[in-house]
């Protein structure tokens, strides 16, 4: 492999491991009569918007707080471990 095939490949690496904790479990969050699906389909449908928002700077604190924000304006409420 030639040397920008290297660098290709060592990027893309790098982009699966920093994709790779979004892909981990939502925080469970919890509303009454809701299943479990339907907190998944809102989560993803939040995150969707906030992904549109700030792209994909997962770590922002203005991203977790949106993200918090809309599943709130659905009636949820994180789910204590």
């Amino acid at each position: 492999m030639d040397r920008a095939g290297t660098r290709r490949s060592a990027l893309a690496i790098f982009c699966w491991l920093c994709f790779l904790p979004a892909c981990a479990a939502a925080p469970h969050w919890y509303q009454q009569g809701k299943s479990d699906e339907e907190m998944r389909r809102d989560h993803a449908e939040c995150r969707k918007l906030v992904t549109e928002k700030y792209g994909t700077d997962l770590e922002s604190p203005h991203f977790t707080a949106d993200l918090d924000q809309c599943m709130e304006s659905r009636g949820y409420h994180k789910k204590e471990s």
